[in-house]
């Protein structure tokens, strides 16, 4: 399994996988403030930043873990 390091702004399954936790976790943490997020149109997006913040983590240590093609 190969990382890579993240964009900018993460969708909510990326959130999901970074944080090792469910979808259903990542909206009930949006819905309720206690994790930051951007609506650039219909997609909600997260601030790589606001997650880092969020899991307490530094911002160049966040990497999503991908398989290898």
């Amino acid at each position: 399994m190969s990382k890579s390091k993240l964009p900018a702004l993460l969708t909510i399954p990326e959130v999901a996988t970074v944080a090792r936790a469910a979808e259903s976790s990542v909206r009930h943490w949006l819905a309720s403030g206690t994790l930051a997020s951007v609506r650039p149109g219909r997609r909600r997006l997260v601030r790589r930043a606001d997650l880092a913040a969020f899991l307490e983590t530094p911002v160049e240590d966040l990497e999503l873990a991908t398989t290898p093609a």
